[in-house]
């Protein structure tokens, strides 16, 4: 008898530290999924919000789908008109950026993008003046003017075959916007270059 109940008291105690011990283990477990799902969590936020990067991505004719999935979430709806299922069906959605004083907008018609804005998100270092400003002549090409200009400026909108790119002047506050339509030079616009 005295062996069995020694036998018993045995048992329980192993049993006791083995529950113990899973019970650590299983808290160093939760611990670490816990390390590794918290920086996660993190990426995902801060996937949600447009870049510069994501916005070069997407392209005219891409899906509400398609764009949302290089964006990393849906974005906010800030404009709607006609019916859904429609040809004409259009919607705009603002999406959160990464950038403190940025904004940007697509603009989709039938379900297919029809329109990117941005302001904002560039990183853009060229720099530009007056000088390079009045080379440039309405007809040259893309490549002519950014040769002109020193490279591509900003991406700040595309809508078919119109693209918009602004550059910031060498002086404060200072800045160009160029307008090209199917790949030629329509319109330039300079604001504070001397």
């Amino acid at each position: 008898m005295k062996k069995k109940l020694i036998a018993l008291v045995l048992s329980l105690g192993l049993a006791g530290c083995s529950n113990d011990s899973t019970k650590d283990e299983k808290s160093k477990v939760d611990s670490t999924k816990q390390e590794t799902t918290a920086p996660a969590a993190k990426e995902e936020t801060s996937s949600g919000k447009l870049t510069e990067e994501k916005f070069k991505q997407i392209k005219e004719g891409m899906t509400f789908e398609e764009v949302f999935n290089i964006v990393g979430s849906k974005g906010k709806v800030i404009s709607e008109s006609g019916t859904d299922g429609d040809s004409n069906h259009t919607v705009i959605y603002e999406f959160e950026t990464d950038g403190s004083f940025s904004t940007a907008n697509m603009t989709f018609q039938g379900n297919k993008l029809i329109n990117k804005t941005q302001i904002g998100m560039g990183s853009s270092d060229v720099k530009i003046t007056i000088d390079q400003f009045n080379k440039l002549e309405n007809g040259m090409t893309e490549a002519q003017v950014f040769e002109i200009l020193g490279g591509e400026g900003d991406l700040i909108s595309e809508s078919g075959n119109f693209k918009i790119y602004t550059y910031t002047g060498e002086k404060t506050l200072s800045s160009i916007s160029i307008t090209l339509q199917d790949g030629k030079l329509l319109n330039k616009t300079q604001m504070g270059l001397e």
